[in-house]
């Protein structure tokens, strides 16, 4: 059944499941969207939405990708539209801080140089990606893969399955952990968190994938997934189902997408990264610039051999570090309690962030991968930077 907003939008006559349209108001009332979204398709109930600037043709590539996926799945697309959720597509000169649900993601520059598409979240509940990656544009920053299945992957996960089955986070943290074990996906993105571990494992699902490259390794089929991560293809299966479908590139199509009719990628403008956000990005690899706010104090790093008795103190006010990994390798950080006790936090590959909550006094302890310790941060009382050199 399609959301409510959609079915008095259908039932008006306000649009046709296979053409774009402008925006019907009773959809966006519904989901609150923006004036910034023009135009308008859906998806089995699920609204995809982009500004004027964005070409019809990757609105419909969309619908047609978001389908192929999950579209035997009527009740995870009610669940999803239930929750809110819509996919927004960014024009070539569009960034993430310009999707108006993503637009308080600071800082700005960070992320909009950080990806070109962002799962959905209850908070900000748009899935998101770049027209240029949905039609191969020339400069497309992604082409060895589909942003889309990677995104929408995690939406179907957080904001549709996970609404169904109470017990799918479960089963998936389980065969993370397991995988985790066994010594798969080691320092590849897949082994981040069980969210990017199931996005990931749906990339290759539908043979989308990049290979053996920093954050990938030689997994990038259905077949190799089953052979190489049987647990993580098992919840793939489940989810998306086992059909012949894979995902090809509009221009390789054999028979040609109908959707597509007439759209001349040569007649499109190149897809190019801002200088600015470039340089910005290149400093913050270097650690020069971090995520920490303006407000945000430097926190010197301790030598270990600078003291033996390295533990929390107690009482203090509330705190916010934002760890940053300027080395060229993975490092780990744990927190350290009052008794001198060190307890594992996460693992930060380079150029990786993380933001810990905590509390004024408590220290961290930043180790290599073989947790031989390389810094202590003590958190002070008011925001913190901790760059890792």
């Amino acid at each position: 059944m399609l959301h409510t907003a959609l079915a008095l939008a259908t039932a008006a006559g306000a649009q046709d499941s296979a053409r774009v349209s402008g925006v019907p108001v009773p959809v966006r009332a519904e989901f609150k969207l923006a004036a910034h979204y023009q135009k308008f398709t859906h998806a089995g109930g699920l609204p995809i939405v982009a500004s004027a600037r964005v070409d019809d043709c990757a609105l419909l590539e969309a619908r047609f990708l978001i389908l192929q996926m999950i579209g035997h799945r009527p009740e995870v697309l009610a669940a999803m539209a239930t929750n809110h959720v819509r996919f927004a597509i960014m024009a070539a000169g569009e960034f993430t801080t310009d999707v108006p649900e993503h637009g308080d993601l600071a800082p700005k520059l960070y992320w909009d140089k950080r990806a070109r598409g962002l799962g959905a979240t209850p908070a900000r509940p748009a899935v998101s990606c770049g027209e240029e990656n949905l039609l191969c544009l020339p400069g497309d920053p992604y082409a060895a893969e589909n942003i889309l299945v990677h995104e929408f992957a995690h939406a179907v996960h957080q904001m549709g399955v996970n609404s169904l089955d109470k017990t799918f986070q479960g089963r998936l943290q389980k065969a993370f952990d397991a995988a985790g074990k066994a010594g798969l996906w080691r320092n590849k993105y897949a082994g981040t968190n069980p969210s990017e571990y199931f996005a990931e494992g749906a990339q290759s699902w539908f043979d989308t994938n990049r290979e053996n490259d920093h954050d990938h390794n030689h997994v990038n089929t259905r077949a190799e997934l089953r052979a190489y991560d049987a647990g993580l293809a098992k919840l793939c299966e489940e989810v998306f189902g086992d059909s012949a479908w894979r995902y090809v590139r509009p221009a390789a199509r054999q028979p040609a997408s109908p959707h597509l009719a007439g759209f001349d990628v040569s007649k499109s403008a190149k897809f190019t990264w801002p200088r600015e956000l470039t340089e910005w990005q290149e400093k913050f690899r270097r650690g020069e610039v971090t995520m920490a706010p303006p407000n945000a104090i430097s926190l010197a790093p301790n030598a270990p051999d600078t003291r033996s008795d390295w533990r929390s103190e107690t009482g203090g006010a509330r705190a916010e570090l934002f760890f940053q990994n300027a080395r060229k390798e993975p490092v780990l950080l744990f927190w350290v309690d009052n008794e001198g006790t060190a307890h594992y936090r996460t693992k930060l590959r380079a150029a990786e962030h993380t933001r810990v909550s905590s509390f004024a006094g408590h220290l961290f302890r930043v180790t290599d991968e073989r947790t031989n310790a390389l810094h202590y941060f003590t958190a002070e009382p008011r925001p913190g930077s901790a760059v890792i050199r």
